[in-house]
């Protein structure tokens, strides 16, 4: 189901940008046993660190949340592909 980004809970927004806040990180979408999560990361985490949130409804859904958040915390998809690699390279995930 395809959610607009409009419908996208204000709340949700607010408690996740919250979570990514205190960890000092930006938000990526991962797979963990078939269903979305939202993940924290950041370069030097040894592994994305999976946010708190109720269940997301498609993979579009869950990449708009993202970017939004992201926004929030002044990171655009550039840099988070780049925080990917660094993490990639030193063996985060």
């Amino acid at each position: 189901m395809y959610t607009h980004p409009n419908t996208i809970s204000s709340d949700l927004v607010r408690d996740l940008d919250e979570q990514l806040t205190r960890l000092g990180a930006v938000a990526h979408v991962s797979v963990d046993r078939a269903e979305l999560v939202l993940v924290a990361i950041r370069t030097d985490f040894a592994a994305p660190i999976p946010l708190e949130h109720l269940p997301i409804g498609s993979f579009v859904e869950a990449e708009l949340i993202a970017a939004r958040l992201n926004v929030l915390q002044g990171v655009d998809d550039r840099e988070r592909i780049a925080i990917l690699q660094r993490m990639a390279r030193t063996g985060g995930h």
